[in-house]
């Protein structure tokens, strides 16, 4: 008994510390978690929309303008806006490190707006005309660039996460049994 709750134990404490939940939330979801009124629509058929990411920080001032500034526009461009919080998830922080380093940039603050391949790093008004243009750019495209989908490419050069967990796992049980085995024959 001592063996399979030191096992249970052991495969608890691992898988806690594996797995990474990357999440992220609709414009839409940005403007109610900032208290944000918010004039856009959810877009219909949205899987097959290009999408724009917006990284952006919780309270983040500069964040919350650029928030306004999408969701004014936003109606107008057949786009999906997905938006990753990294003040509050470590997760998403590595994930906006990742993104950036595609673009030879090292994230160390917000808002970092990418639209296809054009990325905006903080937030001022007279990046409006530029974000209408990549927008435009982007909805105009034949096959727009997806960053996400670029990353995911490169990923899949590395070993697939599931069979790191899965050989992980296997280590743990059969280092459980041996301890528990071993604790058992002390006895």
């Amino acid at each position: 008994m001592k063996k399979v709750i030191f096992t249970f134990l052991c495969f608890c404490l691992l898988i806690g510390g594996i797995k990474a939940e990357v999440r992220s939330e609709s414009l839409l979801d940005a403007c109610k978690s900032e208290k944000i009124d918010c004039v856009s629509k959810e877009k219909e058929d949205s899987e097959s929309l290009p999408n724009v990411y917006l990284f952006r920080g919780e309270g983040c001032t500069y964040c919350n303008r650029l928030i306004t500034f999408l969701d004014s526009v936003i109606d107008d461009y057949d786009v999906n806006v997905v938006v990753y919080e990294v003040t509050n998830n470590p997760d998403n922080w590595n994930y906006y490190k990742k993104i950036g380093a595609l673009f030879d940039f090292n994230p160390s603050s917000y808002p970092y707006l990418v639209i296809g391949e054009e990325t905006f790093d903080g937030y001022a008004s007279d990046d409006d005309e530029y974000i209408l243009s990549a927008l435009s750019e982007l909805v105009d495209a034949e096959k727009p660039y997806d960053v996400v989908d670029v990353l995911a490419t490169r990923n899949d050069e590395k070993p697939n996460d599931s069979a790191v967990v899965v050989i992980i796992l296997c280590a743990v049980i059969v280092m459980g049994f041996y301890l528990g085995f071993k604790i058992k024959t002390n006895n």
